[in-house]
Order: C-alpha cells, then sequence, then structure tokens
C-alpha cells in the first residue's frame, strides 16, 4: 500500500489539529482540465445535505491530513443532490446513485471509472482511498477468477451506469460462482439489493421465488417488496426508451409482480406505460382502446384519460386513435374538476382534431386553451404543424 504508512503517521501526529481545507472546484470542465494537466484524476463527492452519513464523512473531510491527502492526490469536486442542476452532470454521464455518500472517479476525458462508498472515519478515508486508489472498473467484467468481492463492485459499477446487458452478465456471474450454502444468506440478500438493475438474471430469480427469507431478513416489514418493485419499475422505464421491445419483457414484469401478489389494478399501475408503448409500437391500437379502458375502470378520473391520451399522442402521428377519442371525449369533459385538467383536455383535443385534419376543431381547442395558460408558444406550435 503505497505511502499508507506514512499517511497513518501524519493522521495520528495531526488528528488533534484544527481542520482543513479540500480545494473543491466549482466546474466539473475545469476540473477535467486541471486534472489533464496535473495527472490528479478527478474525484467527485456526491452528497445530499439531510443525509446523516453525509454530514458527518463531509465534517470529516474538514480534518487537516486528509484534506492535505486529497490535495495532493486528486482534483476535487462536489455534487449537492438535493441541486438539480449539478445532478445534471450524472445525468449527462448516464449515472444513477442508488447509495450516498459516495465518491465517483474520471479520467481526463471526463469518462466514469470507479466509484468508493466511503467510510466515516477520518483515518479509515484514508486507508480506504489508499488501498483503492488507480483501480478502474472499466474492465472489471473480464477479469478472470475475479473475488466475490470485486464482482459486487463490478456489478455496483454497471448497475451506476444503467448498463442493463453488463450487469446481467455480471450477476450471472456473480451468483454462479457463489457457494451454495452462501446463496441464501443475509449477506447475498444484502448484496441483491446493492448490485442488481435488471429482472433477467439467475440472482432477481432466485429471490423473487425465494420473497419469504427476503421478507424475513427484512424483519417482515415489506421493504423487500420494495427491492422487487424497484428492479422492475427500472427495467420498464428502460425499456421505454427503445423503439421497440419483445412483448415477453412486458409479460415476464407481470408475472414477476403477480408473484408479489398484485392484482391486476395494481399491475396495471405498475405497467401502463410500459404496455402502452408497447401496443403503440405495435400499432396494435385495437389492445391501446382496451387497455385504456380498462385503465379508466380502474380510475375513473380527467386525469386518467389526460395521461392516456397523452401517452398515444406521443406515439401516434396519424388518425388511427381519433376513433377512440371521440368515443371518451365527453366523458372525459364531463369529468374534468381543475383548470389543468381543462388544459390537458383542449391541447389533446387539438392534436387528436389535427392529426384527423379537422382544421376547425383544432383551430377551437387550441383557441379554448389559450384562455388557460399564459406562456402560448406550446399551442402555438400546435396551431403550426396541426389546425392551418
Amino acid at each position: 500500500m503505497k505511502n499508507l504508512t506514512f499517511i497513518l503517521v501524519l493522521f495520528f501526529g495531526f488528528y488533534a489539529k484544527s481542520s482543513g481545507q479540500i480545494k473543491w472546484q466549482k466546474d466539473f470542465d475545469v476540473a477535467r482540465n486541471i486534472a489533464f494537466k496535473t495527472g490528479k484524476k478527478v474525484v467527485v463527492e456526491c452528497f445530499h445535505p439531510e443525509c446523516s452519513h453525509c454530514k458527518l464523512l463531509n465534517a470529516n473531510l474538514q480534518n487537516e491530513t486528509v484534506a492535505q491527502y486529497f490535495n495532493e492526490n486528486y482534483t476535487c469536486f462536489k455534487i449537492d443532490l438535493s441541486n438539480q442542476e449539478e445532478v445534471k452532470l450524472l445525468e449527462s454521464k448516464h449515472i444513477r446513485l442508488t447509495n450516498y455518500p459516495v465518491f465517483l472517479f474520471f479520467d481526463n476525458d471526463g469518462n466514469f471509472q470507479y466509484f468508493i462508498e466511503p467510510k466515516e472515519k477520518p483515518q479509515d478515508i484514508l486507508i480506504q482511498f489508499e488501498e483503492e486508489r488507480g483501480n478502474s472498473c472499466v474492465d472489471c467484467e473480464k477479469a478472470e477468477n475475479a473475488s466475490i468481492k470485486d464482482n459486487v463492485k463490478c456489478a455496483t459499477y454497471y448497475r451506476l451506469l444503467k448498463d442493463y446487458e453488463k450487469s446481467e452478465a455480471i450477476c450471472n456471474k456473480f451468483f454462479r460462482e457463489l457457494p451454495e450454502s452462501e446463496k441464501s444468506s443475509q449477506d447475498a440478500w444484502n448484496v441483491f439489493k446493492k448490485v442488481v438493475l435488471s429482472p433477467n438474471n439467475d440472482f432477481f430469480a432466485y429471490w423473487i421465488n425465494n420473497q419469504n427469507l427476503a421478507a424475513q431478513y427484512e424483519g417482515n416489514t415489506g421493504k423487500e417488496k420494495d427491492s422487487f418493485v424497484t428492479v422492475i419499475q427500472q427495467r420498464a422505464k428502460y425499456l421505454e426508451t427503445l423503439e421497440e421491445f419483445p412483448g415477453w419483457e412486458v409479460d415476464s414484469l407481470d408475472s414477476y409482480l403477480t408473484k408479489m401478489g398484485a392484482d391486476e389494478k395494481m399491475k396495471s399501475v405498475w405497467l401502463w406505460s410500459l404496455r402502452m408503448s408497447y401496443y403503440l409500437n405495435s400499432k396494435d391500437y385495437n389492445s391501446v382502446k382496451n387497455f385504456s379502458n380498462k385503465m379508466v375502470e380502474f380510475y375513473p378520473d380527467a386525469s386518467t384519460y389526460g395521461f392516456l391520451s397523452e401517452k398515444v399522442n406521443s406515439k401516434v402521428s396519424g388518425n388511427e386513435m381519433h376513433a377512440y377519442f371521440l368515443e371518451i371525449k365527453d366523458k372525459w369533459f364531463a369529468g374534468i374538476k381543475e383548470p389543468k385538467q381543462k388544459l390537458q383536455f383542449f391541447k389533446q383535443s387539438a392534436l387528436f382534431y389535427g392529426k384527423n385534419g379537422d382544421k376547425a376543431m383544432c383551430n377551437s381547442s387550441i383557441a379554448e386553451a389559450e384562455k388557460l395558460i399564459d406562456d402560448k408558444s406550446e399551442l402555438k406550435a400546435i396551431r403550426e404543424k396541426y389546425c392551418r
């Protein structure tokens, strides 16, 4: 461990001294340029101001020796996870954090390479960073004879990046190599909660089929269901980003929810958007209509008509669903209780009429919508495209 003994001597010699100050850069690109010139890679601390562990960590980062270590070895940047503008950097890197605080490491080109979930005490932070300095997760899935710890680290890395294919492969690799006696352990369940991103792997299949055991490990509080639902919802959101996906994916998520005890109403809520996307992508408009009617039966509210119609109009460029709109429009309008619901009705109506070539009704709907909103730029764009 390079310089570790020296660091510990420094630590115990200076622990009682006044706090130090890490040189936090205020711009990520500036930090990256500094890293390029100095060879000190960028480390990004991600924290939330309401997180008790984050508060303790940030207090200990002011230790003089810790601050000196960070300044000598890294170009430092931090992200407040309560600040949406700062979080945009993570979004631009396709990073989705599931735990914090966490340190993310980037190369000079701004590519994410490694992460550390930090310990809290100053001496432990120093030991942890020195032991892991220079490590990279980039090629971890290619490693032969990787330890269980390395596989967990690797799977967590790909979960952070939302890389479904590699996450699934690593989870399968981890689960296959786990001794049989350990697969049902609480440690394995804890790892599951930390690393599994997709239901399409042996690790997820094992625990969804052993929910009672997971429930015991969660003290029969029901928290194990939250873990399963999170994975299912992540998969559903990912599939919706694709231009097309197979129907078995939707049916698979449906079957998992059934195993968890969800009824048809609950499953429709969790999967409504994914099912609509699948039917619309497949141009199966009869199924769109039938599923929409089912949703309205479950939730007979103007808002239900509204978000279903928005989904249809976002996917359908022609008049294939116009007849359905004519069937529901009176019921939809009759259920409106709030101005925003009325605005939604007239905006979506304009789109349905416009795509069907009903210019007069399209303009009439836009005119009604304009009475309800100050910023008319979006309505103007709809009129220009569909009502002229």
